[in-house]
């Protein structure tokens, strides 16, 4: 969930496979630049089109979701009419060179059939981020590495520490579900940098480090889950406590999503970690989670609610079967299974689109056999929160469809109230989504679009949080 919690967006980059053009010197090479009406949002999306003889190629970019050239598959360009298709995505476009050659006017097919134009342009146009930090920075930046002695991996990050002070607080930035790097990277933009940025501006001294397998830092054996990521953090708070200007029990953990689900198991068993910063983290059992996640992404994206009242208990038995299952192709027949049971009382629509239903449901329950994911769906943050001594600052957004406010606050506040020592705040806002961005909607698909990185009510938030309880 670079950022995503629970949401897996993976694209499947394969070889590119060209055809024969049966007219050549037609001039469609190029980049080709347009917006994908995708209900919500309008998705910016770049076609380049490579010819290689009498051959063409083409790369599909879905600008808003991922810098990453996407190869088509099938392509077939008669002089006029340009065809391709990315059947691992089901994604498909037709499209018809007019205007002299400026423009292709066409149908792109991904579930629904949408129009899609594209005008020939120079170049694709960048993500606009104006919190992305710019020097000169009043301070001093390090790259660092250490090691899990636990696991035997080194891990690569960057330290940020202002100019002067000795015995600084210090935090370090915990990332989301997904492989990310130190600064959080997710569709242009950088939040871990910007929030690195902010609080060394202000005295705070910020460690952010590359996830297992990215960047400088070792590959895990690959079947890590949290209780593994847990043990990377509690290696750089190691490092931090060892370190000559860092005050060692004024260290701070910042956590995003499942960063601010995994704070806490660090802080159970470490009475020594000062507070806690959790942005978008949970309190209630990821299977909860995932259930209420999906019922609110799958009707922001325009699922009517008679299909999202005969699908949910369907989801909810997934996620028991993939508990219960160890292999995955018992888990995969008995998802099949479970959907064939529940079809007859499926909508009419549905019942004709058995095929993919059933394609959908042998994905989700390849997703939920990871080790990750299981102990994701089972394992209760509550006892985490509870054994925890520290001081937490909680945040959500109300437009947050993936770690729901409603679903998480009050149960935060609950188990937070009842410690017997730490003090906490609980703060919600209206406008923020997932990211902590202001949003319209909150849907996954926004993200990219909105230029905001961070919200700076939430920046000022955590600095003054974090600032009061070393005043």
């Amino acid at each position: 969930m670079r950022a995503v919690l629970t949401v897996i967006f993976a694209v499947l980059v394969s070889r590119p496979l060209v055809c024969n053009a049966q007219q050549s010197g037609a001039g469609i090479e190029g980049k080709w630049f347009g917006r994908l009406d995708a209900g919500v949002v309008k998705l910016r999306t770049g076609l380049d089109i490579i010819r290689d003889g009498d051959n063409y190629r083409v790369d599909f970019y879905s600008l808003d979701q991922t810098p990453d050239p996407i190869s088509m598959e099938k392509v077939q360009y008669d002089g006029t009419i340009l065809s391709f298709e990315k059947l691992s995505l089901r994604l498909s476009y037709s499209g018809t060179l007019v205007e002299g050659g400026t423009r292709l006017k066409g149908i792109a097919v991904q579930g629904l059939p949408r129009q899609l134009i594209l005008d020939r342009v120079d170049a694709f146009p960048e993500l606009v981020r104006p919190q992305t930090p710019k020097p000169p920075f009043p301070y001093t930046a390090v790259n660092v590495e250490y090691e899990n002695h636990s696991v035997g991996n080194n891990l690569a990050g960057t330290l940020t520490i202002p100019h002067r002070g000795k015995r600084l607080t210090s935090a370090i930035l915990i990332t989301g579900s997904g492989r990310q790097d130190r600064d959080a990277t997710l569709m242009g933009h950088k939040p871990f940098w910007v929030i690195a940025d902010y609080l060394t501006r202000h005295g705070i001294a910020v460690l952010r480090v590359d996830d297992r397998g990215i960047g400088g830092s070792d590959v895990g054996p690959g079947n890590e889950t949290s209780v593994d990521f847990a043990s990377d953090v509690a290696a750089g708070v190691e490092f931090l406590r060892n370190h000559p200007r860092i005050h060692d029990n004024r260290i701070w953990l910042i956590g995003h999503s499942e960063g601010g689900y995994i704070a806490p198991m660090v802080a159970a068993a470490d009475k020594r970690i000062e507070g806690i910063v959790s942005l978008a983290g949970t309190a209630v059992t990821g299977k909860e989670i995932l259930v209420e996640q999906n019922r609110l992404i799958r009707g922001a994206q325009g699922v009517p609610r008679e299909t999202l009242e005969w699908f949910m208990p369907l989801y909810e038995e997934l996620t028991e079967i993939a508990v219960r299952e160890g292999d995955l192709e018992q888990a995969r027949l008995k998802s099949k299974a479970a959907l064939d049971r529940r079809l007859s009382a499926a909508p009419i629509e549905l019942q004709f689109a058995s095929a993919v239903l059933s394609a959908e449901v042998d994905a989700i329950a390849k997703q939920l056999q990871s080790n990750w994911m299981k102990y994701f769906i089972v394992h209760d943050p509550a006892e985490d929160w509870r054994q925890t001594r520290c001081h937490v600052l909680a945040v959500f957004g109300e437009k947050d469809l993936q770690v729901p406010a409603k679903q998480n606050a009050p149960v935060m506040a609950s188990l937070l109230a009842n410690r017997p020592r730490g003090k906490y705040a609980i703060l919600e806002y209206e406008s923020l989504n997932h990211l902590m961005q202001h949003a319209e909607t909150g849907n996954v698909s926004e993200y990219s679009t909105i230029e905001e990185t961070i919200a700076e009510d939430v920046l000022e938030q955590m600095l003054q949080f974090i600032l009061g309880e070393n005043s």
